[in-house]
């Protein structure tokens, strides 16, 4: 009774899933891509698009994890994720090479989570007087109170956040699900009353009588906006794939899943357009900083408290992430391990289920990732006294690409086991993972398309060199690529010499045998018997509640 007890019910993966997914920080991005600059330039911005976009975001998101949800019914385990569904299809070399992607997500999200956790509450607002203006240039070019230097600063503050937040799991599981619970319990307290405030602050600037959504009206939607704003947004709706790879701890999955996809994806895109439309009804003007600290414009009595809290929930939000991330990216590096890909060491773990070293070589990596994606441009910015491109929204770019190269062979696994007959699909499964699959791929040749230009390009309109340009496409190319590199020389290097040499009778041998179970299909009989196990463990767990309810209502009486 007591397992069938810890597993999570519907409610709790649709809160769990929700939370872990959706934030305030995605309007991060605004000032690239809904009214970028003075917004005076239409073709740089997609304004009131933003709404429908994330309406298609949303549906693309859907299908991408409505493929995981329809492969995690079908497979006997849900630990390994992607990895195992393309391993199963395709066979061990992709698998590996998804398992790698997969994990490689993990630290730029990472950078994702460093760049809004602190720096991006310090940029400077539109009139440039902010006095939590600290980092960034104004439209007159002119830097904050910290100068050139003033990203590199705050970067370093909130890596050391990020690292303090990592050694919190080596107090034990226990202690950190409870600083999860109580930071997440804060930040959505905070997302609510922000809500508020920003909706206060819109009818507020009505007063006066103007149209705070006449400024994003004029916006064109060309090729080259909606690719970059679908890139970056797209980074808000992804985790979905990570929360269903913890699907063996979900009471009745094959049942549950799918209900909590629906669920969350509707709910996550609702608060999205929900949350963007305040947003742009409080700010009414051009996206500088972090927008989320415009929503308290000058001489509104609600400035004295509402940047502080905007902080407060952010560092929260952000901090919260960086305890499940770092948790997550160890935990992905244990079915390679157990699969042979990796050194076994990855599949330890300690007294408290913390994999110690999985989450040290997680850990590692984001050093590794901190130097590429956000010192060496910090550093270089502050040299040259030229903005870093290597913001939230390229890094958002970037860790899309990655998740949509994953979704890119995840729906092709679907619709392969689908034509075979081995997994049932509908109709309008097929046709919605068609339109899905084409869609993603487009975005993916165009993205590749942008970082060509910068070298077809790498100067200004007045012969500058765009350094910062430069880097950013170099590190982005560099690091898709050394992935695939990383996975060809694992495999036929490292696990193929591995392989031939393994005695099967060891007890290495006999782990990686047994775990070749695991990639395979259910059988309709195998089903159907795991949906009469969970049946008859429903029925049972609500009898020992039941008996639970009676013996308490008894011993009262007694008392009495």
């Amino acid at each position: 009774m007591k397992t069938r007890k810890e597993q999570l019910g519907l409610f709790s993966i649709i809160w769990i899933g929700f939370t872990f997914i959706a934030g305030i920080t995605f309007t991060a991005s605004f000032s690239q891509i809904v009214l970028v600059g003075d917004g005076k330039n239409p073709e740089q911005g997609i304004g009131l698009h933003i709404i429908w976009l994330f309406l298609v975001e949303g549906l693309i998101a859907f299908m991408c994890a409505w493929a995981f949800a329809k492969l995690v019914k079908y497979h006997p385990q849900a630990n390994g994720g992607g990895s195992q569904y393309v391993r199963t299809a395709f066979g061990k070399f992709w698998g590996l090479l998804i398992g790698f992607i997969n994990y490689s997500v993990i630290p730029v999200i990472g950078m994702a989570l460093i760049v809004t956790m602190i720096r991006a509450n310090f940029g400077p607002l539109e009139d440039g007087q902010n006095g939590l203006w600290l980092v960034g240039q104004d439209a007159k070019g002119q830097y904050g109170k910290f100068g050139e230097w003033g990203n590199l600063y705050l970067d370093l503050i909130a890596f050391a956040l990020y690292i303090f937040a990592a050694t919190i799991i080596f107090f034990g599981i226990k202690k950190y699900k409870y600083v999860g619970l109580i930071i997440g319990y804060m930040t959505w307290g905070m997302t609510l009353l922000l809500m508020i405030f920003g909706i206060t602050a819109g009818f507020m600037n009505l007063s006066v009588g103007n149209n705070p959504f006449d400024a994003y009206k004029d916006q064109k939607l060309t090729m080259n906006g909606f690719t970059n704003a679908f890139t970056t947004c797209f980074f808000a709706f992804c985790g979905i794939e990570t929360f269903i790879s913890t699907g063996k701890n979900i009471k009745n999955r094959a049942k549950n899943m799918p209900i909590a996809i629906i669920v969350i994806m509707i709910a996550i895109t609702i608060f999205y357009i929900v949350f963007s439309t305040i947003t742009m009804f409080a700010v009414g003007g051009p996206f500088t900083g972090n927008p989320n600290s415009q929503l308290f414009p000058e001489n509104n009595f609600l400035r004295t408290f509402g940047p502080t809290l905007v902080i407060i929930c952010t560092i929260l939000m952000r901090f919260n992430s960086s305890l499940q991330i770092t948790l997550f990216g160890g935990s992905t590096l244990e079915p390679l391990s157990s699969q042979g890909y990796i050194s076994p060491i990855f599949r330890k773990e300690n007294k408290e289920n913390v994999p110690v070293a999985g989450v040290l070589a997680t850990m590692g990596l984001f050093v590794i990732c901190a130097i590429m994606f956000l010192f060496i441009p910090d550093i270089i910015e502050g040299a040259t006294k030229s903005p870093s491109p290597l913001n939230y929204g390229t890094i958002a770019s970037c860790a899309s690409i990655l998740l949509i190269a994953i979704y890119g062979i995840i729906i092709p696994v679907v619709l392969v086991q689908g034509f075979k007959k081995k997994i049932k699909v509908q109709i309008w499964e097929y046709i919605a993972w068609f339109i899905t699959l084409a869609f993603l791929m487009v975005i993916l040749v165009w993205y590749f398309k942008g970082l060509a230009d910068v070298f077809a390009n790498p100067k200004d309109e007045n012969g500058k060199l765009l350094v910062q340009n430069l880097v950013s496409s170099i590190f982005q190319l560099v690091y898709f690529g050394g992935i695939v590199i990383w996975a060809v020389l694992q495999y036929f290097l490292y696990y193929k010499k591995k392989m031939k040499k393994m005695d099967p009778n060891s007890e290495m041998g006999k782990v990686i045998s047994e775990y070749e179970n695991f990639f395979r299909l259910l059988t309709d009989k195998e089903m159907a018997d795991i949906r009469a196990e969970e049946i008859k463990n429903d029925q049972e767990y609500l009898q020992y509640k039941l008996s639970l309810k009676e013996e308490k209502l008894k011993n009262k009486s007694v008392s009495k």
